[in-house]
């Protein structure tokens, strides 16, 4: 038995690694830990600098729950095509929740019960010169 069939997803060890014989114990994982994935899931799903993104986590009715604050991205005013086909505000960030929920439960291997998203400004793309 290898060291990933022993560890059952969402913490816990269900055998010794190699042995017959039961290993008590668990697996916690740090808010940290949490901490900086969600950080990294995050400004992935939405779009921005993993720098630009703040997340707090905490444990909640058996799995996890984090809030994110970060920019969200916006299309440059001056193209107006692009600002009606960006949609609204509350739908992208409702889809950043869903999305960030399912990819943290996947990488985590518990559940994700809550994902609060506070929308702190907006980013827009860096204009560049062309030489």
């Amino acid at each position: 038995m290898t060291v990933a069939e022993a560890i059952r997803p969402g913490g816990g060890v269900t055998a010794a690694a190699g042995g017959a014989s039961g290993l008590a114990g668990r697996v916690d994982v740090r808010e940290r830990v949490v901490r900086k994935v969600s950080e990294q899931i995050a400004s992935q799903v939405i779009g921005v600098d993993v720098d630009r993104v703040s997340v707090t986590a905490s444990d909640h009715r058996g799995g996890v729950a984090v809030r994110i604050q970060a920019p969200f991205p916006v299309p440059s005013l001056d193209d107006t095509e692009a600002v009606r086909a960006a949609g609204v505000v509350v739908d992208i960030a409702r889809e950043a929740q869903h999305r960030v929920q399912e990819e943290l439960g996947r990488v985590l291997g518990k559940p994700v019960t809550r994902v609060d998203i506070t929308v702190t400004g907006a980013t827009t793309p860096a204009r560049r010169r062309v030489r």
